[in-house]
């Protein structure tokens, strides 16, 4: 590999922007005043519809959520309250605060950010649609783990522009030599899924999606929640196998064997074959959840 990489140096900058996130990551105050009031037992689903109703983005997103096939409720939904009421404090805590970060991150314009986005909510959709194949409960956290996985990637292509430009140069040059992930770590002495991790931790994540983020290449190493991180690695691979990759359909992972246990616990002789399946009708589930996924971006 030719030139110097630098790893500690570019780590230990990649750490003081981390250290700084206060200043430049913080979510707005109307949206830590919504999750304060869902981190509560006292709180009435009255005043929380009132805080929601008085931020016509988080409104307007919450109510595209409620309506859109993600849930499946039978009969449309036009009020706030009723939102409110059908999907709980969890999942408005959730869904604020996976909108809110999405918005601080979408604004910034670096080379193809629109890649990266369309990988990002693929996957999304994807661990949902993987969830589901399982046959467990569908909640927002399996699509915010998916959306959100790679928000490390996100950070240092964003927040430092010239050192992920010169990385990815590297990676072509090498011309397949080197994977992204192995170069990422060489170069930045930090992996995308430590720097998710540290991100998701900073905005207060359920530990279940945190762990996810951190364990998306290796699910077997999450300590809270292995399933939900394995449906975001298997989702993850589809969508880089169906060529929707934010670096080019070059850079293939291997499924995390280790988990295979887990998922034939809940899908006896889970194989290949199910694999491909769940691949042939991404397609169809992204178009599905085209309103589900663009109430994250407005």
């Amino acid at each position: 590999m030719e030139g110097k990489l630098y790893p500690e140096q570019n780590r230990e900058h990649v750490l003081h922007l981390l250290s700084r996130c206060e200043d430049f990551l913080a979510l707005p105050s109307p949206v830590q005043v919504i999750l304060g009031v869902t981190s509560g037992r006292s709180t009435s689903s009255t005043t929380l519809a009132s805080l929601i109703q008085n931020d016509p983005v988080i409104a307007s997103g919450i109510i595209a959520i409620a309506n859109s096939p993600y849930y499946g409720f039978s009969k449309k939904i036009h009020r706030i309250s009723h939102a409110v009421s059908l999907l709980g404090f969890e999942e408005i805590r959730n869904l604020v605060l996976s909108m809110a970060v999405v918005q601080l991150f979408d604004h910034r314009g670096f080379g193809s950010p629109d890649r990266i986005w369309r990988h990002s909510c693929a996957v999304g959709v994807a661990t949902r649609m993987v969830a589901g194949f399982f046959k467990v409960k569908i909640e927002s956290k399996f699509f915010l783990a998916g959306l959100l996985h790679d928000i490390g990637k996100v950070f240092l292509s964003q927040y430092l522009p010239d050192k992920y430009t010169e990385m990815l140069a590297i990676l072509e040059r090498e011309g397949g030599g080197i994977t992204y992930h192995v170069l990422e770590e060489a170069f930045f002495g930090i992996s995308h899924a430590q720097i998710g991790k540290m991100l998701m931790e900073f905005w207060n994540f359920p530990e279940g999606v945190v762990h996810a983020v951190q364990c998306h290449h290796a699910p077997s190493n999450a300590v809270t929640d292995a399933f939900l991180a394995s449906c975001v690695h298997i989702a993850d691979l589809i969508c880089i196998v169906k060529g929707i990759s934010p670096l080019g359909d070059r850079y293939f992972l291997a499924v995390d064997k280790k988990v295979v246990p887990l998922l034939t616990g809940l899908k006896e002789n889970f194989c290949t074959e199910d694999l491909f399946s769940l691949l042939s009708q991404l397609d169809l589930e992204i178009d599905r959840q085209s309103g589900f996924v663009s109430a994250f971006r407005r």
